[in-house]
């Protein structure tokens, strides 16, 4: 579709795990998986955002296109709106590229959701979850939903908190966020302007930025997702995790 472009920003020199997109999981490297879903989309143009020749090269290898971004970007969002500011498209989808498993109906729900959602800024997807050790998981981002699914908070803190737990609510789901955010351009526009916001520096979460500055942030809801890669633990339970898909 000539109105959207997908974009994949992997960052070669990541912190917690460097060159984690190289990485292999079933044969496929980490960011091949992710092009491979957005690709199966179908939804718009694909692109690999990254600082690094050593994955422009690889990408290349299996036929995906990767621009180079600068390395001074501080986010991925930052290195998207790079890549896409001189392109024409009025939605922007940032598909992160530690997200192997995300399935390619996810991708096509969260462009459909801010293309045809007047009110939203950016889009985004949720999945509801009762397991504890998730819940209690820094690295798995909690989201507090209104009932039409508008962000309230992202937290890598337990919330909302069930000061008691009943029988009337110990079912009730908490929802964790993944890795993809669909992008009105002007709300990106708007979003890669605004400083760093107390809540952002905080959590370390980029989209508390938007919210603190009151754009719409809205969600699909998925059942469930694999696991996303930010650490070696991660990585190699995304191995075990393949087997049993």
């Amino acid at each position: 579709m000539n109105d959207t472009l997908i974009v994949i920003p992997a960052r070669y020199g990541s912190t917690r795990l460097k060159g984690k997109m190289l990485e292999t999981i079933d044969g496929k490297s980490i960011i091949e998986h992710v092009w491979r879903a957005a690709v199966k989309a179908d939804a718009g143009t694909v692109l690999v955002a990254t600082e690094s020749k050593i994955i422009v090269d690889h990408c290349a290898k299996f036929g995906a296109k990767a621009v180079l971004t600068s390395d001074a970007c501080q986010s991925g969002t930052d290195r998207i709106y790079e890549a896409a500011k001189n392109r024409t498209e009025d939605y922007i989808i940032n598909v992160q590229g530690d997200e192997p498993f995300i399935l390619p109906a996810t991708i096509s729900s969260v462009v459909n959701l801010v293309k045809t959602s007047d009110d939203t800024d950016i889009s985004t997807a949720c999945y509801p979850t009762l397991d504890v050790e998730k819940i209690n998981n820094p690295n798995a981002v909690k989201a507090v939903l209104t009932a039409d699914r508008r962000a309230l908070y992202f937290s890598r803190s337990v919330v909302p908190y069930k000061r008691e737990i009943t029988a009337e609510n110990k079912n009730i789901p908490y929802y964790i966020h993944c890795g993809i955010y669909g992008y009105k351009r002007h709300a990106l526009d708007r979003f890669v302007k605004l400083p760093q916001s107390n809540l952002e520096k905080l959590e370390k979460l980029e989209q508390l930025r938007a919210l603190e500055d009151g754009m719409t942030i809205r969600s699909i809801l998925i059942e469930t997702a694999g696991p996303a890669i930010d650490t070696a633990d991660d990585l190699k339970t995304a191995r075990e995790y393949i087997k049993n898909i």
